[in-house]
């Protein structure tokens, strides 16, 4: 994911939950997936983490897996995983 700078960009500025949140992404969709999210990797970026959970959320990923991108996008939003106290 570091060659490709507008992931390591995103991930720079991210806190553990959230970064935790891109490498996930990363793992189910592949590293060229993710960076597909140019966007959501844009207002990551920007700090703007309502704008990339509404990113993540319109997305193909979503409609393929709606609970976990559900999930994600409120980790994205909030920087917490509260949204996974009802999984474990």
């Amino acid at each position: 994911m570091c060659a490709t700078p507008e992931i390591w960009a995103a991930m720079k500025v991210c806190n553990g939950p959230r970064q935790d949140i891109l490498i996930s992404m990363a793992y189910q969709m592949g590293v060229k997936g993710l960076a597909k999210f140019a966007n959501t990797l844009a207002f990551i970026t920007a700090g703007n983490y309502t704008g990339a959970a509404a990113g993540m959320l319109t997305s193909t990923w979503a409609q393929q897996t709606p609970a976990r991108a559900k999930r994600h996008a409120e980790v994205m939003r909030t920087g917490s995983f509260v949204a996974y106290q009802s999984v474990f």
